[in-house]
Order: structure tokens, then sequence, then C-alpha cells
């Protein structure tokens, strides 16, 4: 029993390390993109295009990508084919308030304001107070359709926000989304389920083969359905199998299947932290694709 106690902390710390980046997923894109990004920023519009083109071809859902090759094609004013990089951009992650702007910009420019405003309004709710270019661009569209007192409150958000953003400079990217999320909460009612089924496939089994395949199975669709939190909801299933496994159930008067019990309870939490990690693994590995 101790070596699986021993087996399951080394197991815990290499998930950790190799598994739990809390960075979302768009974040990471950007981080891989940053060469582009850089050449964007400098002015390089025509070897940023073609970075930016390259990497679409390797990975044809990246949503940063599409948007920064949106940039580059409006830079270079090809404002059809910058629409469409923003749209694409947006087909594949809706979650990055610059998309959602740079989406206003161009219907303010097409004279689409009832559009820019709705565009407007999306990134606003994103960006989550991290960015005052969202309360600029949505106090011009206000003041094109005449909500002049719309227009004047955003602005001057906008500018306390500036002063404050200046002052405090957030470390938080601008394609964040929330941690604790509805996805994230349905997902921990099924470890709940999960979890009290191991407990009591444990109490039941003939050998640990069964407790272990459950656990092995239950684990790898927490790797599919958070491939970036799953450490998380490994973490409470564990938890959960050790608070049933003691506090609502009796330990067997047969020593044998006590031991029986034990190995399938601290195997399954081993098993737990390494089929999520592998069913994340395969999951990023399909989305990437």
């Amino acid at each position: 029993m101790e070596f699986l106690v021993v087996i399951a902390l080394a197991g815990y710390i290499f998930y950790l390390r190799n598994y739990a980046d809390l960075r979302t997923p768009s974040e990471k894109e950007a981080a891989a993109l940053a060469d582009g990004i850089a050449l964007y920023n400098s002015g390089e519009i025509q070897q940023a295009l073609e970075y930016f083109d390259a990497r679409i071809r390797l990975k044809p859902k990246s949503g940063i990508a599409y948007l920064y090759r949106g940039l580059c094609q409006k830079s270079m004013g090809n404002a059809e084919a910058a629409l469409h990089d923003i749209r694409t951009g947006l087909s594949y992650d809706d979650q990055v308030y610059t998309l959602h702007l740079e989406l206003g910009k161009i219907m303010m420019e097409q004279g689409k304001t009832e559009n820019a405003l709705a565009a407007f309004d999306r990134a606003v709710s994103i960006s989550e107070e991290q960015s005052a270019a969202p309360y600029e661009w949505r106090a011009r569209a206000l003041s094109l359709l005449g909500r002049e007192t719309e227009a004047q409150r955003d602005l001057q958000h906008e500018k306390v926000l500036r002063e404050l953003l200046k002052a405090n400079p957030s470390p938080r990217s601008a394609a964040k989304t929330p941690f604790f999320d509805k996805r994230l909460a349905i997902n921990m009612g099924m470890i709940i389920m999960t979890s009290a089924l191991l407990v009591y496939v444990i109490k039941n089994a003939e050998s640990i083969h069964l407790p272990y395949l459950v656990a092995v199975v239950a684990a790898i669709s927490i790797g599919f359905v958070e491939p970036y939190k799953g450490w998380l909801l490994a973490v409470m299933q564990c938890i959960l199998m050790l608070a049933g496994y003691f506090l609502f159930t009796s330990p067997p008067e047969d020593g044998a299947r006590q031991e029986l019990e034990n190995f399938s309870l601290y195997g399954a939490m081993v098993l737990t932290f390494a089929a999520s990690f592998l069913g994340g693994f395969l999951k990023r590995a399909i989305n990437m694709k």
C-alpha cells in the first residue's frame, strides 16, 4: 500500500509539471506564434502574412493565426480577405476579444454600424476589463448611432480603465476565458457520479481488474472532456473516492479483503492521474490536426 501511495505522489508531481498548464488554448497559440506576431508589430507585413499562411496550413483551426493574417490583409488593403479571416478565426475560437473587436472595425468601415456595435458589445464582454480599446470603439459606434449619452459613458470608462491598466499592467492575455465556467461545473457533476461508481466497484469487485478498468475509462473521459483543466477533475475524483470509501463504507472484517480494496482504491487513484493525462494528450493532439 505504501508503495502505491509513493507512486501516486510521484505521478501527481509529474502530472502537474506536464499537464496542469492553466493557459487557455488561445494563450498557448499566441505564445507559439510569437515570431509572426513580432513581424506584424514591427511593420513587416508581407513577411508576417507569409508566416501566418504557413502556420494556417500546418494548423488550419488556429483562431489566433487567422486573426493576425486578417490584420495583415487589412494592412495591405485587402478588406474582404481580412473579413473572411476574422470570421474564420471566430468560427474556431469566439473567446478572443480581439477577433470581435477587429470584426467590429471592419463592419464600421463598411457602414454596418449596428453590426459593428454588436461585435464591440461582445468584445467588451470577453475582454473583462483587460483592454480599453473595446470601450473606445463601442463609443464610436454608439456616437454614430446618435446614442451620445451611452457613448460618453463608454468614453469615460475607457479613460479610467486606460489609466488603471497603465498603472497596473495586467499579465492576463487578451484571449482570457474564465477558469470556472459552465462546462467545468457540468463535468464536476460527472466526476461525482464516476467517483461514486468507482467506490461501489471497489467494494464489490472480486479482483483489482474491474476497478482498474473502470478507473482508466473514467480518467480517459476526464482528459477528453477537459483537456486543459482535467488535472482539477482528476484531483477532485481522487478526493471524492477517498472520502466516499472511508466515510460512507464500512471496512471489511477479512484482512485479505481489506488488502484487495486498498490496492483497488490506491491503484485507481494512480490510474486516474495517468489515464486523464493520456486522455488530455490525445484530445489536444486531435485538436491540433
